[in-house]
């Protein structure tokens, strides 16, 4: 038996109270959009426009079609066809930015939604500049409620919509009065926002009704600061005439001469519609908008199948995550980034149950996703785009906890079988678990097994120094795609690389270069020797750069002198200055010591200090880092060896 699909739902309609596009006479633009679809047959699409040098103007087609429509009337009001086209084409249709025409055409009478003709253009395109880019109208129902109005005299309807435009004609003024009744109902749901010194008020039309006939005083529909959005619609509206029950006048509304009577019976039915307007259909907040309407198969069938699990593991600073920017995102993916650490547990990355306060004051318990379950909503409902999870130093935290059972989705199907085939992609779990909260979350279904879709992939980082953190058991690790990004300067920028650190004239490369061979070469004595060396990112180019008015200020003993004069309190106005200025630059010589240095002492050769140090001359970090701070040149590395500090000149040594 054939039946109808569940009831389909819809994004919420960003109201775009904040944009500043001006629209004045809206009345003249309503009246083109509706002429111009009636002239061409009331199409669900309509591209009214195309580029004419910075500007755009009606089609030609288009063009013919309104004067084949429009030809007995013209003839009979002696309106020349090229007078017609060229007036239509100064409408402020042509003429106004898009985002006055989206307010106006979707946010306040629902006539149609405005697009640009060129897909992927922003709505913002034409906020700049006098540039106006071709664009097209796709109608809504509330086309059709106009046309069956105008069906009952199109000749008389035809002609108040040409007056509007423009056009000296005779018109009908009872058509008139209808046409603009039939407008303001139409603009019943619009939502407008105004300042009220420092509060926002956002309100509709029916808020005037009820505040005129309350008070019998005009309101103010300006504001205390500049209108933007819906609001200067609304005025622009009222400035046409286009209510028929207010009355409008530097900026504050009232009711319409002689009208209060039909204003109180017509607010009582406007309120009616707005409380009919939002009523909620039980259930339907389990329903997805994105995905309401298409079967799971056609999900599956459209899905891209490149989903993987993939762990980055090398030293700190070797280029973990430069290299997930660079290899594995692409500008169209959507990348939700998240790090683990030794108190993140399961709640945090799957979700958990929270207490949720009702307006009623009512306490209700229900589930809050977690980074986790969000995505793999988000990669469920659009099969056509590349999600991807990044954690961030994953054996920081317990993983196998923080995963639970997720850990199962790990595993990926790799081929199609040639029978008893599952029916999913390449790249999606192998196999399905059950969780009725991500369920319920992912699929609005509480049954339905869960797996991790084909075009989600999650990419780790793993710092192989911090494997005393968390240990990554044989069973997690076999489930991912493991990856040693290899630490060398093979793809590191050459202006990073052959940088001098600071006035040594030793370049970072060197230096790096220098310091992981003597770790290496002497990993009999160190504890996991490999994972001590310096990533070439360890450091950033800015952490290298001289300050040049820094000059010698520590070596010379000035910067001490200065100090022992901003004790005495002897200090000139002009030795304030240059003290201020060595301390800026002293920070930044503070950078590369503070940071390797340290490194070396604290970590890398905390057990054999004496491999690189000059260790019976300077046995503490604080004389290391004064000494590299206190001297100039080559001179800050003398805290090192001989055969160091000759390694780092040469290291291909």
């Amino acid at each position: 038996m054939n039946r109808p699909d569940n009831l389909s739902t819809y994004d919420e309609l960003d109201l775009k109270l904040g944009i500043k596009s001006s629209l004045p006479h809206v009345k003249s633009t309503l009246a083109l959009s509706i002429l111009l679809w009636e002239c061409a047959d009331r199409p669900a699409e309509l591209i009214y426009s195309e580029q004419q040098a910075d500007g755009i103007i009606m089609p030609e087609e288009l063009s013919q079609w309104v004067i084949d429509h429009l030809s007995d009337i013209c003839e009979e009001e002696q309106i020349d066809f090229e007078a017609l086209i060229s007036g239509m084409n100064e409408n402020q249709l042509y003429k106004s930015q898009m985002e006055a025409l989206i307010v106006a055409f979707e946010l306040v009478w629902k006539i149609a939604k405005v697009s640009f003709v060129e897909r992927g253009k922003p709505a913002s395109a034409e906020r700049k500049g006098g540039a106006r880019y071709p664009k097209k109208l796709v109608y809504t129902s509330n086309a059709d409620i106009i046309h069956a109005v105008i069906e009952s005299n199109h000749d008389a309807y035809i002609r108040v919509l040409m007056s509007w435009i423009g056009f000296n004609i005779d018109t009908d003024p009872e058509y008139n009065t209808i046409l603009i009744h039939l407008f303001s109902t139409l603009s019943e749901n619009a939502v407008f926002k105004m300042t009220d010194g420092t509060r926002d008020i956002i309100f509709n039309q029916n808020s005037l009704y009820k505040k005129v006939l309350e008070t019998q005083q005009p309101v103010d529909v300006n504001g205390d600061s500049e209108a933007k959005g819906s609001l200067r619609i609304l005025k622009s509206l009222l400035s046409d005439g286009m209510n028929p029950y207010l009355g409008y006048s530097n900026n504050s509304v009232t009711a319409a001469e002689r009208r209060t009577r039909d204003l109180e019976e017509y607010q009582q039915r406007v309120d009616m519609f707005l409380r009919l307007s939002a009523t909620k259909v039980i259930g339907l907040e389990d329903i997805d908008a994105e995905t309401e309407g298409i079967s799971p198969e056609q999900l599956e069938n459209t899905r891209l199948t490149n989903g993987c699990n993939v762990l980055l593991y090398g030293v700190p600073g070797s280029g973990k995550s430069w290299t997930i920017e660079h290899e594995y995102c692409k500008a169209e993916s959507k990348v939700e980034r998240l790090v683990f650490h030794p108190d993140y547990t399961y709640s945090d990355f799957i979700g958990q149950i929270l207490p949720d306060v009702a307006e009623d004051g009512q306490v209700s318990y229900k589930f809050t996703a977690g980074p986790f379950t969000n995505i793999l909503r988000d990669a469920y409902a659009d099969p056509g785009t590349e999600y991807i999870l990044i954690i961030e130093e994953i054996n920081r935290g317990n993983a196998p906890a923080i995963f639970g059972e997720v850990f199962q989705l790990l595993d990926r199907k790799v081929e199609i079988q040639g029978t008893n085939d599952d029916g999913f992609p390449i790249g999606t779990s192998e196999y399905g678990i059950t969780n009725g909260n991500i369920a319920k979350v992912v699929y609005g279904d509480a049954s339905h097994k869960i797996r991790i879709p084909s075009n989600l992939s999650i990419i780790g980082t793993m710092n192989t120094s911090d494997q005393n953190v968390f240990t990554l058991d044989t069973a997690f690790q076999r489930r991912w795609d493991m990856r040693l990004i290899e630490n060398n300067f093979d793809n590191v920028d050459a202006a990073f690389a052959d940088a001098e650190i600071l006035d040594t004239t030793i370049t970072w490369r060197n230096f790096c270069t220098a310091i992981n061979n003597i770790v290496v070469g002497n990993n009999a004595r160190m504890t996991s020797s490999e994972d001590k060396r310096l990533g070439a990112y360890f450091v950033h180019l800015r952490d290298l750069k001289k300050e040049p008015s820094f000059g010698d200020s520590l070596a010379d003993g000035s910067y001490d002198d200065l100090r022992k004069k901003e004790t005495a309190g002897t200090l000139t106005n002009a030795e304030q200055t240059q003290l201020a200025e060595i301390r800026e630059a002293v920070k930044q010589y503070r950078k590369f010591p503070e940071k390797v240095i340290k490194y070396l002492w604290d970590d890398a050769f905390k057990f054999n200090r004496e491999i690189v140090f000059e260790s019976t001359e300077y046995q503490s970090l604080e004389q290391v880092i004064r000494v590299f701070m206190y001297a100039k040149g080559i001179d800050r590395f003398k805290m090192f060896k001989e055969n160091i500090i000759s390694a780092f000149k040469n290291p291909e040594q």
